[in-house]
């Protein structure tokens, strides 16, 4: 490490790495005390499996410490049970794919544990695209011997409640609508209510694509990652996407199940931040509760907490500012994303900037067909092509700014991306400036190390912009906001069951506020409902207990997560 990498790095050090580890630690030993409780109170911890709605997980297994004698590690599947009933989810999608023994280890240890706990499981398998390397076993691309193998488990095992198939809408070629009705038939042969859910992209959610599929569909899975532009930063078509997929769905008496993402996409520079799954889970636990979806399910949340460090990427310090191109077809000559800010000026003779930036991007990118630029107002003062710089490589550029800035008291820096060429249709690239250090002129928050000084903007939704800062607390913090929100669901739940006025109106007040991130509003509401109950007109009946026992674990999980 050189010594400018070291510079500001010791003060940041209680900042970023002792003060969360602490916090961790605090957080650790409130969660021990909460599930204390929640073994207590183990008839609140996890939905009836008979419930209407889906509030369920996806994948993220956790596996033994140490290989087994055929060398491998298997699900953990006491650990894995014991995090899924804390978590509050009633369903779990189970992927079959990571390891040869997924399947022996579900039906021999993971099912009948979770039936044991109240936990519906549905079986996640791989297409043909997705298999090339690696398939799931040990029946392969063999659909139609997995649909019956299945189907004959589920009749000893009940909560076995059907099969997603994974990338459906990429594999249609494969998947005939007589191919999947023999896979059905094969099921069905044993389990007549065995459930088929295709997982399809928004986009492909179509009349056409319905038409010929709906008497073959028990429902679908769509994950949400922006449509066209995929990524897991942005979410102002989330709404517009779960209604228009809903409404169409509806009118085929099709359910729909919205997959969240929690942990990173491919192709995408981060895994997805805290406020964009808290905020993403809020959404869909509304459209729940209005009926518009039937279920929520967080795909690969994390149930082993330690730090992501391939998400570390900055320079200096935790954050940068990143311009992000998702792989999308739409690609446009002229679109540009920027990071812009408004500089001071010192009187000086000399002005000058110095500044780190790397590039990310794949082997099919073609030279020239993207820029990184900075610009003084509007005169270019530097550019230097994408490809140019070795990938994941931080390079420093020093800038002399004297013949743009002298004169002048204010002006605006802009650090650019911008698509040059049309090139390559199917390219995805991102690339970040960190650790500003200037001459002559002040800038706010040099090093990116929080979100506010810089103004993102662009001219075209494929580029996005955004300071990233790596979060070494993202899994356990996730965990505890899952925790919270599949919490805040049942106890709502539970309240409209009970029916009382009083209770109802608090219990919509703090839906509505964990749901909307207002946290001083959802404490708040949370304590009115808790002297509410304290009340002795309440008949101490099994509901009561319940929702009692909802609001002291969301009490303490505001504590540790506020």
């Amino acid at each position: 490490m050189n010594h400018q990498r070291k510079k500001g790095m010791t003060h940041k050090l209680w900042q970023y790495v002792l003060a969360p580890y602490l916090l961790v630690s605090l957080c650790l030993l409130s969660v021990q005390s909460l599930m204390g409780i929640m073994n207590v109170s183990s008839h609140v911890v996890y939905a009836k499996n008979d419930s209407p709605h889906v509030l369920g997980d996806y994948a993220g297994e956790i596996r033994e410490a140490r290989p087994r004698k055929d060398g491998i590690r298997h699900v953990d599947t006491p650990r894995m049970i014991r995090k899924l009933k804390k978590l509050g989810i009633n369903t779990y999608t189970y992927l079959v794919w990571h390891a040869p023994t997924d399947w022996d280890d579900l039906r021999r240890e993971f099912l009948p544990a979770a039936k044991h706990a109240g936990i519906n499981v549905l079986v996640y398998l791989v297409p043909p695209s997705e298999s090339r390397v690696n398939q799931s076993e040990p029946f392969g691309t063999d659909y139609v011997a997995w649909f019956r193998a299945i189907g004959r488990l589920s009749q000893s095992y009940p909560n076995l409640k059907g099969v997603v198939m994974d990338d459906f809408n990429h594999n249609l070629s494969f998947f005939s609508p007589d191919y999947v009705r023999k896979m059905r038939r094969a099921g069905r042969a044993f389990n007549p209510n065995l459930k088929f859910y295709p997982q399809i992209y928004y986009s492909a959610i179509q009349p056409d694509l319905l038409q010929r599929y709906r008497s073959l569909f028990d429902g679908l899975v769509m994950t949400f990652r922006d449509g066209r532009y995929r990524n897991t930063q942005r979410l102002d078509q989330m709404e517009k996407q779960i209604q228009n997929a809903s409404s169409l769905l509806k009118k085929n008496g099709l359910p729909l199940i919205l997959m969240i993402h929690a942990s990173k996409l491919s192709a995408t520079p981060s895994n997805p931040s805290v406020s964009y799954i808290q905020k993403s889970m809020g959404i869909g636990l509304k459209h729940l509760r209005k009926g518009t979806i039937q279920g929520l399910i967080t795909y690969a949340l994390q149930k082993e907490w330690f730090s992501e460090r391939k998400d570390r990427r900055a320079y200096n310090g935790f954050g940068y500012g990143c311009l992000f191109v998702p792989r999308t077809p739409f690609h446009a000559k002229g679109k540009r994303g920027e990071i812009r800010q408004q500089i001071h000026l010192n009187p000086s003779r000399k002005y000058s900037l110095q500044f780190q930036h790397m590039s990310v991007y794949p082997r099919n990118l073609k030279s020239g067909q993207y820029i990184k630029q900075v610009l003084i107002d509007d005169h270019i003062v530097w550019e230097e092509d994408v490809q140019r710089s070795q990938p994941e490589k931080w390079k420093k550029e020093q800038l002399n700014l004297t013949p743009y800035l002298t004169g002048k008291k204010k002006a605006v820096l802009t650090l650019r991306l911008l698509q040059k060429n049309k090139g390559s249709t199917n390219s995805w690239l991102f690339i970040g400036f960190d650790h500003l250090e200037t001459t002559g002129f002040q800038l706010e928050n040099t090093d990116f190390e929080k979100e506010s000084g810089w103004d993102y903007q662009s001219n075209h939704p494929a580029i996005l912009g955004q300071t990233l800062i790596f979060d070494p607390n993202r899994r356990l913090r996730i965990y505890l906001i899952a925790m919270t929100m599949f919490t805040v669901y049942h106890l709502y739940d539970e309240v409209i069951k009970y029916d009382h006025p009083s209770l109802n109106k608090e219990a919509e007040k703090l839906f509505q506020a964990v749901t909307d991130q207002q946290h001083q509003h959802a404490s708040r509401s949370l304590q009115c409902l808790m002297s509410q109950l304290e009340q002795k007109s309440f008949k101490r009946s099994d509901s009561i207990r319940k929702i009692q026992d909802y609001t002291q674990k969301l009490e303490r999980l505001f504590m540790v997560n506020p």
